[in-house]
């Protein structure tokens, strides 16, 4: 792998750092309907208390959320910045509402942590090995295996968003978490890669640039929703998080607490609105309304005696407004979304994740909250799946708690414990001797 290739995630992780040490930080999910800023208040001395190796209780206390904002999103569209004058000013707005809600606990925070849910990401694997050292295994040793694994085919215009060591072995013995400090000989890791397209993650950075914000992280929204959507059994022993949101939906899959896949739908909660507002002619506004308060997947008998005032667009004055029965709001609706699942469940079989036996099913984002949802679910997937909400951090307001804001949780999560990185490690360097000797002779050659 290219170390070189990651100082600009190491800069960043060098800013989370700071922000954490301050002990304030802001959390801003950038979706294609909505923008959700946390304002984080982080008591440095519990979250070194709490560990690092998984949420526990103590790790959750050490984070309070004090200001929250959602606001309206523009200037997104798939989760990419398509306008970058009014994606800022959303941006702007829902840092601001937050700071005011933080006031007088927080005035104003700098860093930000950013979840991205565009890009086509694509996932990879690769494996590198080597001899340590010193017969005991030292962070240049990961560094050097880490160095050696062969860079993945991710293709031009693409950049490597996540790229985290997810099994390690020594001398053949796998299955460890870290190895520093072991005896053996050979050392081998391997790492799971996301790559996304290098445009749209230049201009979301460009946008928190114009914000006047650090940006101290990226983070892909699939990762971040399974992160506080999904208990730690299922992330132990198997777990699929798919992430509805307004115009894409996101796959992550996790195993032995490590994201192993990532992947999205260019399908969401927006089409089914498009597909109610051109199929029966009516306002996009009105579309979002009856969706939301009548929409369904599973028609029912008493769907046709249900009915719906829908006028046609153009006619929203007129005395006698038409209606539809709940059933033809249903027929609409069921086509798009039984799509959507048709293409998860082929790239799951693609992927070779659908024949993981005990893996579980999560829904998350707004739009998996339509009636009759789990049934469609369940027939293409096999598996019955359940409604991930995210997990209660403290400050963390009811209206906060529904599975839309999985992400936003889960980007607090990732922020009080990072999974280790590539750029986590030290870059490797040549070795010309072995142990202190080999050290020895690198001094004397560079100062004499």
């Amino acid at each position: 792998m290219n170390f070189a290739a990651c100082d600009i995630h190491r800069a960043m992780r060098s800013r989370l750092s700071q922000g954490i040490r301050r002990g304030r930080l802001a959390v801003l999910d950038i979706g294609s309907s909505k923008i959700t800023c946390l304002i984080l208040k982080i008591d440095q001395g519990k979250l070194e208390a709490g560990g690092s190796d998984q949420v526990s209780s103590t790790l959750l206390a050490a984070a309070e959320v004090v200001g929250d904002c959602t606001v309206q999103s523009r200037g997104v569209k798939r989760g990419e910045v398509i306008d970058m004058d009014a994606a800022a000013r959303s941006v702007r707005r829902a840092v601001l509402g937050a700071e005011r809600a933080a006031h007088p606990r927080i005035d104003r925070v700098d860093h930000v942590l950013v979840s991205f849910s565009g890009g086509r990401p694509e996932s990879f694997s690769t494996v590198g090995e080597t001899e340590t050292e010193t017969g005991q295994v030292t962070g240049r040793d990961i560094s050097n295996a880490l160095g050696n694994a062969p860079e993945p085919p991710i293709g031009p215009g693409r950049q490597v968003l996540h790229c985290q060591p997810v099994e390690i072995s020594l001398d053949f013995q796998s299955g460890l978490t870290d190895p520093r400090g072991m005896t053996g000989r050979v050392l081998s890791i391997a790492s799971h890669v996301v790559a996304v397209d290098a445009r749209p993650l230049a201009n979301l950075m460009e946008c928190i640039r114009q914000c006047d914000l650090d940006l101290c992280g990226i983070v892909s929204a699939p990762y971040a929703a399974g992160l506080s959507a999904l208990v730690e059994d299922e992330q132990r022993t198997g777990a699929i998080c798919i992430d509805m949101g307004g115009s894409s939906t996101g796959l992550s899959v996790f195993l032995r607490d490590h994201l192993i896949c990532a992947e999205q739908i260019r399908y969401g909660g927006q089409h089914v609105t498009g597909d109610i507002a051109g199929g029966l002619m009516m306002r996009h506004a009105l579309a979002e309304r009856i969706k939301c308060v009548h929409g369904g997947v599973v028609p029912t008998q008493a769907d046709d005696r249900e009915m719906i005032d829908a006028p046609r667009l153009g006619e929203e004055d007129a005395p006698e407004p038409r209606q539809i029965s709940r059933g033809m709001l249903i027929g609409v609706i069921r086509p798009r979304i039984e799509e959507t699942f048709r293409m998860v469940q082929s790239r799951l079989i693609e992927l070779g994740i659908g024949a993981m036996p005990g893996c579980s099913v999560v829904l998350t984002g707004a739009a998996c909250q339509l009636p009759g949802l789990d049934e469609v679910v369940t027939r293409l997937l096999g598996r019955r799946p359940r409604i991930g909400r995210p997990l209660r951090l403290a400050g963390l307001r009811s209206g906060l708690t529904g599975p839309e804001y999985a992400a936003a949780v889960g980007l607090a999560m990732y922020a009080l414990s990072p999974h280790d990185e590539l750029w986590d490690f030290e870059v490797p360097r040549p070795v010309h001797g072995r142990g202190r000797a080999g050290e020895m002779l690198r001094w004397l050659r560079t100062a004499w």
